[in-house]
């Protein structure tokens, strides 16, 4: 009797905790919930009261889990507003965690979900997880022996685990990697056996291990047919080094994903080109951008004033590259005073101040006094200039508080000066000239220096002026906002009304929010943030369309039922619902999906409705 009472509690414990967590984690963000003490351990429970007792957790499950997770009493779980029903998880009887049995000796050891859990033991979402974390190195296989289906000892990858690891019982050069089980304890472990292979077998001349492959690589030196990565072929002089895939690679040997990226990595500057002519096809090496290499570097053989970039076999040793002609420019010739090397692209930008015509990036013109500066996009560019993509940008960030407005006023098209947000800049500010209880928000230029800014008025409202006894921000809006308490014309979030006692609290998106509320995008939302558990249902009854309790008919809603992790599902029938259980879906995959998701039975989808049948359009049934 008292096993039977110990599973009950602790089995439904973790059903609630998978799906409700996964669910409604967000729910009780407004409320922490703290442990709460009475002498004895089984009476404990959790309040929203800050006890002082220990940490505060964000939902009263969360809480319970962590304080009196081994509670064999079950109380703090009781204290749910949903607490969970006492029927198992798993169709034996069992949690659905996995934890190792530590009572038994480690060669004997298996792993078990019987309840209660252990306080403190680590658990696992499987029982081939435990085995594996738990019992790795376990040599009687125990452990995976109790699997459903416990892997086979076969070393052929047929039927083995489905992880490898070198076989050391093997000399080094006949070594290959296995996937017989038990694994050796400690022993490094892959996804795959050729994952294996380049990870512990790396430089095996024999190439027993790749050769042991399903379909192990050739040994061809020319790159077809060869291996899949390359590596600097350093028996050859460095002037005719190449990049080769020839099976053994040599111990500790870098190798690359392809024969391109070994040339540029270990063979950069190689003045004869040799590695890049022996590519399927070789660049030329013409400098003059059309037929050459891919990549820019700058031409330091040339002088400063005079200086291009260029894209010519071979590349100097070390020397910076780009991956166009005018990145390299922008970077290496940033502040050319000559233009040599914007010139030198097939479509040099003219030197039109203008704007019309310029480059494409902007910067502040520091040699105009401050009032009278503005941006440009003149070549050259001062050298360390910060530069802009556009001239608006520019305006923005280096003349940000100039009175004159003379940047902006250098627009194309200026914005003008009204208050209004008619005509005005297309950001908003607030008005601090004005008194608090007076104040509102302005797209005026000039911003004054330092000002927050905001894309549109309504979040400069809500940003500067939240908590407005006056409403004025809001009311200068171009459609200010009604003051309805019902949520029709009233503003667009909500908040909750605590001048309501709890149980009648409710949501409301009346104008002004009280200073510091916590506010939300939909009265939905905010019911389940700031009424999470509230018994009455008040608030949720407030909505425009408010959940019913307890649906009937052919026409149901679906709703959750706990027969287990693993055979839990979703029905219609409204005799089977629970007492508490206010969780209603208008289809069953939302509602198995909403509580079962990552059920591998698939039970959920499987069950047929007492109203209707699966949609075909469901899961298939396994």
């Amino acid at each position: 009797m008292k096993v039977g009472q110990l599973c009950i509690f602790s089995i439904a414990v973790r059903n609630v905790a998978a799906a409700t967590l996964r669910r409604d984690s967000e729910r009780d963000l407004a409320v922490l919930y703290y442990p709460k003490y009475s002498g004895d351990f089984n009476t404990g429970y959790c309040t929203s009261q800050n006890t002082g007792a220990g940490q505060g957790y964000s939902t009263e499950l969360a809480c319970c889990k962590a304080y009196f997770g081994g509670q064999t009493s079950g109380f703090c779980y009781s204290k749910l507003p949903n607490p969970p029903t006492a029927s198992p998880t798993t169709a034996d009887g069992g949690l659905d965690v996995w934890y190792p049995d530590y009572k038994t000796p480690f060669e004997t050891a298996t792993c078990i979900n019987d309840g209660p859990l252990p306080n403190g033991v680590p658990t696992y979402d499987s029982q081939l997880a435990c085995c594996k974390a738990a019992y790795l190195g376990q040599t009687s296989g125990a452990c995976l022996s109790k699997l459903p289906f416990p892997p086979t000892a076969s070393p052929t990858g047929t039927g083995g685990l489905d992880i490898w690891y070198a076989d050391y019982d093997l000399d080094w050069t006949a070594g290959k990697c296995i996937n017989t089980a038990p694994i050796p304890n400690g022993r490094q472990t892959y996804d795959s056996q050729l994952a294996c292979c380049k990870a512990a077998y790396n430089g095996q001349a024999s190439g027993a291990c790749l050769s042991d492959l399903p379909s192990p690589p050739t040994v061809s030196p020319t790159g077809t047919g060869g291996l899949d990565i390359w590596y600097a072929d350093y028996d050859l002089d460095w002037t005719a080094g190449k990049c080769i895939n020839t099976a053994p690679i040599p111990n500790g040997r870098q190798t690359y994903d392809s024969q391109l990226a070994c040339c540029k990595a270990a063979y950069n500057g190689q003045a004869s080109g040799a590695c890049l002519s022996d590519l399927p096809s070789p660049p030329t090496v013409s400098p003059t951008g059309t037929g050459g290499l891919d990549i820019w570097y700058a031409d330091y053989d040339l002088d400063w004033t005079a200086g291009k970039c260029i894209n010519t076999a071979p590349i100097p040793n070390g020397r910076q590259t780009y991956d166009s002609q005018l990145a390299c420019c922008k970077a290496a010739y940033n502040g050319q005073a000559s233009g040599a090397c914007l010139s030198d692209l097939p479509s040099p930008p003219t030197v039109s101040p203008t704007g019309t015509g310029g480059l494409d990036i902007w910067y502040a013109d520091y040699d105009l006094d401050w009032t009278a500066g503005k941006c440009i996009n003149t070549a050259p560019i001062p050298n360390g200039r910060q530069t802009y993509d556009s001239q608006l940008a520019c305006c923005k960030a280096a003349y940000n508080g100039q009175a004159s407005g003379a940047c902006l006023s250098d627009l194309p098209s200026p914005p003008t000066v009204s208050p209004t947000g008619t005509g005005g800049l297309d950001i908003w500010y607030a008005d601090y000239d004005l008194d608090w209880t007076a104040g509102k928000c302005i797209n005026t230029a000039p911003i004054p220096n330092g000002r927050q800014t905001y894309d549109s008025q309504l979040a400069c409202c809500k940003a500067a002026y939240n908590g407005q006894a006056s409403g004025a921000c809001l009311s200068d809006l171009p459609s200010p906002p009604t003051v309805s308490p019902t949520g029709t014309g009233g503003l667009d979030i909500w908040y909750a009304d605590y001048d309501l006692d709890w149980t009648a609290g409710k949501c409301i998106n009346t104008a002004p929010i009280p200073n510091g509320r916590q506010t939300y995008d939909s009265q939905l939302a905010c019911c389940k943030g700031a009424y999470s558990g509230q018994a009455s249902g008040a608030c949720l009854g407030d909505l425009p369309s408010a959940p019913t309790a307890a649906p009937i008919g052919a026409s149901s809603k679906f709703f959750p039922i706990w027969s287990g992790w693993e055979t839990g599902h979703c029905d219609n029938d409204p005799t089977k619902i629970t007492s508490g259980n206010t969780y209603f879906y208008d289809t069953q995959a939302e509602c198995c999906d909403a509580w079962f998701k990552d059920q591998t039975s698939n039970a959920c989808l499987r069950f047929d409705p007492t109203y209707g049948s699966r949609s075909p359009t469901q899961a298939p049934v396994l």
